[in-house]
């Protein structure tokens, strides 16, 4: 059923190659001061508010502008595993929405502007990518350019942000636990209750040519 919206386990050492990201591409707000979209969502969401998609979209680059978005994982559809959610992101493609919601009720998450199929230990993606926090505050948190740590893939771990040893999003290999803590990419804040979270459930979108 499509919706529409108008306008405590120890993480490894990562020593990782980095690619220097690409410049982001402006937004859809840098594009257009009266920006208006109704957002299509092709499949339900267990976690997303009413006005969630509308907010994020607002922030999104340019270039997804009609896209249609695309539910391609979920640990209530699919189960828990990361190895479903990489191979899910590989085979569709593209840039992508990670929306987390943890056992205190808070639900955040991040935008990756390349797909999750990288499978060397280094960091990928450009500046396009940014955190958010979506409840009980909305919040987003754009690359800052201070380094470019914007997406690894470690071991089937799903990191966002680095900086000095810590990450501003990481989940274990099993989607279970992680830990979100302010990073020099994205000068983030906490984006759970705290900074070590137990992951409640957990959505992987994709964006269709409208």
């Amino acid at each position: 059923m499509s919706w529409l919206w108008g306008s405590k386990r120890k993480k490894t050492d990562v020593k990782a190659q980095v690619v220097n990201p690409i410049p982001a591409k402006p937004s859809l707000l840098d594009c257009y001061d009266d920006y208006h979209e109704e957002i299509e969502l092709m499949d339900d969401s267990r976690l997303f508010g009413p006005e969630d998609p509308k907010k994020l979209s607002e922030n999104l680059p340019a270039r997804l502008y009609g896209c249609k978005w695309k539910l391609i994982y979920s640990t209530f559809k699919h189960g828990i595993s990361s190895s479903t959610l990489i191979r899910a992101s590989r085979e569709c493609g593209g840039s992508s929405i990670l929306i987390i919601k943890d056992y205190m009720g808070y639900v955040f998450g991040a935008f990756a502007s390349h797909p999750w199929n990288n499978p060397e230990p280094k960091f990928f993606g450009n500046g396009e990518c940014f955190l958010f926090a979506l409840h009980p505050e909305f919040k987003v948190f754009r690359w800052t350019s201070k380094n470019g740590y914007c997406q690894m893939i470690e071991n089937n771990r799903i990191i966002m942000g680095g900086g000095s040893g810590i990450f501003g999003l990481w989940l274990d290999e099993d989607l279970l636990s992680g830990t979100t803590q302010p990073c020099e990419t994205f000068d983030n804040a906490v984006l759970g209750h705290e900074s070590h979270f137990k992951v409640f459930g957990m959505e992987l979108w994709g964006f269709h040519d409208a």
